[in-house]
């Protein structure tokens, strides 16, 4: 494989995880107001460590994104 293929599938790995990342902390975030106004739990606490987590590593990946895009016009 050459490397601008290599380059080219793992940007699309890496939308394709960033998009899950974010979906499953709306889903989350969801939960969490659900659980405060419904059930009023503490276990929101939890849930927001928890999509903090997931949103610093869509971050992380949008970042390796980014590099991979300038890499691949460079070449």
């Amino acid at each position: 494989m050459k490397s601008t293929e290599w380059i080219e599938s793992k940007i699309a790995d890496y939308k394709r995880f960033t998009l899950t990342l974010l979906i499953l902390s709306s889903y989350l975030y969801i939960g969490v107001l659900i659980s405060i106004y419904e059930y009023h739990s503490q276990a929101y606490l939890y849930l927001l460590i928890m999509i903090a987590g997931l949103l610093s590593a869509a971050f992380g990946f949008v970042l390796k994104l980014k590099k991979l895009r300038q890499r691949l016009l460079e070449e």
